[in-house]
């Protein structure tokens, strides 16, 4: 069990900086089923936009854009964004990815202007979750999609033997919660599906606009 202080968390987790948060978040190990997975289950097309909202260090965006979609990511830990700009130089440099730090209540993005958004292993830190996937979905193109990780409160236990702190500082939502809030959003969801390790995987579409 570790004993993680509040400020400890923010380093490793919720805001991650410094060299120990580059460590992680170049090399999530632990994330690697769930990218898996996403990938998987949306695979974006060359000529898409994407937006990875909880982008971290920017190795599930590499994996994007190696497909040659564009893509907008986002974080809320200035490390985080320059390490992923550092990983995905070369989409930077051809005109092929915008960085921002932001808010995932208050994306930097246009409504209705993506194809795809991707949200994996970041939403249990959100503090505003309704409000985070209203933009998830105001931003999606009339039949986009989202692909999203996070844990269920089964997982509440796991974490907590791990660290006491860590699961204090985390939020855990049940599948049914997040349908709830996506259908609130005005998002459709298509399907749940466990992710060994870590939680589950929430795939949902935006409503096509009607004529």
């Amino acid at each position: 069990m570790l004993s993680l202080s509040s400020t400890m968390v923010d380093r490793i987790a919720r805001r991650p900086g410094g060299l120990l948060g580059y460590l992680l978040y170049r090399f999530p190990f632990g994330h690697k089923i769930g990218f898996n997975l996403a990938f998987d289950r949306l695979p974006p097309e060359k000529n898409d936009l994407v937006l990875e909202v909880g982008c971290g260090g920017g190795v599930f965006l590499r994996r994007l854009l190696a497909g040659g979609c564009r893509a907008i990511a986002i974080d809320h830990s200035p490390d985080m964004v320059a390490n992923s700009g550092r990983l995905n130089a070369r989409a930077l440099t051809e005109g092929r990815l915008v960085l921002h730090q932001a808010d995932a209540a208050a994306l930097p993005v246009a409504e209705g202007a993506v194809d795809k958004v991707y949200c994996l292993n970041a939403f249990f830190f959100f503090p505003q979750p309704a409000e985070s996937l209203r933009e998830m979905a105001r931003v999606l193109k009339p039949g986009g999609r989202l692909a999203l990780i996070t844990s269920p409160p089964a997982f509440r236990q796991q974490i907590a033997r791990f660290s006491p702190s860590m699961a204090e500082n985390m939020r855990f939502d049940a599948p049914e919660t997040l349908a709830e809030w996506a259908k609130d959003a005005g998002l459709k969801p298509i399907e749940t599906r466990e992710v060994a390790t870590a939680g589950f995987v929430f795939i949902a579409s935006k409503e096509a606009a009607h004529a």
